[in-house]
């Protein structure tokens, strides 16, 4: 990776696959995302879109964190935000920890943009979670901060600096807080782990949250093993000819892993 300057924050790999393979079906995946954004939200001038996921740990950090990075390498100015407060995986991809964040300008104990950190190979703007609430040690009660009048605040505030406000929020089955937060996103996507998120549970999921439903931009399958994925397609489903498309394609094994990782 290129030199950091001197108290840059560094960022994970993971989370610039995009970047480092430019013209695979993963990148192609955010590529898609990003069309889905423009064409569905033609009249916002700024746009928020929200990441957000059934469970824990199907990859949504790492989803959120490449569509900013593949919008941010593009030209447009993004604002990513890990929100969420209670499972901050997007915070914990940072190095040095931040020790301020989004829950300190929320809880006025700081202003939104001296949280900010600057990826120096994106020039993507980050607002980690906060010093307090990446250790555990906070004792917020997030659906209420991210459904706050300061919350309003910032993503309104926001929506004046940046082309685009990527938010991290927390999974829908266990916790309100992607609810909580519905009211100020124009957008959302949403990440399916392939082969352990049951079919069900989402569709039950986005059922009982309309709000949410009603703004879905796409539905991104994570982690999903592309041999397998044409036997469970109808016949002369796209899926069947993935391997006329990989002439397209250039992904290394190494580009493969970290993808079958994400």
């Amino acid at each position: 990776p290129p030199p950091v300057t001197q108290g840059a924050p560094s960022f994970e790999r993971l989370s610039r696959i995009v970047l480092d393979a430019p013209r695979s079906s993963f990148t192609e995946t955010f590529r898609n995302a990003k069309l889905a954004c423009d064409r569905m939200l033609t009249g916002n001038g700024s746009r928020v879109i929200g990441i957000a996921s059934a469970v824990p740990d199907e990859g949504k950090s790492i989803i959120a964190a490449n569509f900013a990075a593949l919008l941010a390498a593009s030209g447009k100015k993004t604002l990513l935000i890990d929100a969420d407060i209670r499972k901050p995986g997007l915070s914990k991809m940072i190095n040095p920890p931040p020790k301020a964040g989004l829950v300190e300008a929320l809880t006025g104990q700081a202003s939104w943009p001296a949280g900010i950190k600057i990826d120096q190979q994106t020039k993507l703007a980050i607002l980690p979670v906060g010093g307090e609430a990446v250790d555990g040690n906070g004792p917020y009660d997030s659906h209420e901060l991210l459904a706050s009048p300061a919350m309003a605040e910032l993503i309104d505030n926001a929506r004046k600096s940046f082309d685009y406000v990527v938010v991290d929020l927390a999974a829908l089955a266990p916790v309100v807080d992607a609810k909580a937060f519905s009211p100020l996103a124009d957008g959302f996507l949403f990440v399916a782990e392939w082969g352990r998120t049951p079919s069900r549970l989402v569709r039950d999921l986005l059922h009982s949250e309309p709000q949410i439903n009603s703004k879905i931009l796409g539905v991104i399958l994570n982690k999903t093993d592309m041999q397998e994925l044409a036997k469970y397609s109808d016949f002369g489903g796209a899926e069947h000819y993935r391997h006329r498309y990989e002439k397209y394609y250039i992904e290394s094994a190494g580009t493969r892993r970290k993808t079958e990782a994400a």
